[in-house]
């Protein structure tokens, strides 16, 4: 379940904009490619932030489709499952324009104050994750 390390790395970034407040709620951009199910993150970042000043937090998930843009012709267009090519030509050769990222988008503190975005890119919560977790001893 990767949704407990994606959880981690989420309330890492949360605990460090809050500071020493306490957090009302925290609102979420999770690309599809990520296939995350949003009730289990929830769930994870319930569990993972127990005992912290985020332990009473709202967590809101905003879902971002997967946008794809054609090399060939330079279309863009949203898909939902593969294969991933491009709907107008069928070339696989494309790029991911969205849909590959975890964001936190806002941090509500108790005291009122909303701190805005950071990008915080799913392939460095999970480095980070493997690196607190699971480093190995020499």
């Amino acid at each position: 379940m990767h949704e407990m390390a994606l959880a981690e790395g989420i309330l890492s970034v949360v605990l460090d904009a809050a500071g020493d407040q306490a957090v009302r709620k925290v609102d979420l951009r999770v690309g599809a490619l990520q296939l995350v199910v949003p009730e289990s993150l929830q769930f994870s970042f319930q569990m993972a932030s127990e005992g912290t000043l985020a332990q009473n937090a709202l967590v809101n998930i905003q879902d971002v489709p997967a946008r794809l843009r054609c090399k060939q012709c330079h279309a863009v267009t949203i898909v939902r499952q593969p294969p991933f090519q491009c709907e107008r030509c069928s070339s696989p050769d494309i790029e991911i324009v969205s849909g590959d990222e975890v964001l936190v988008d806002a941090v509500e503190l108790e005291n009122g104050e909303v701190i805005r975005r950071r990008e915080v890119a799913a392939d460095e919560i999970l480095k980070e994750h493997m690196k607190e977790h699971h480093a190995v001893s020499p």
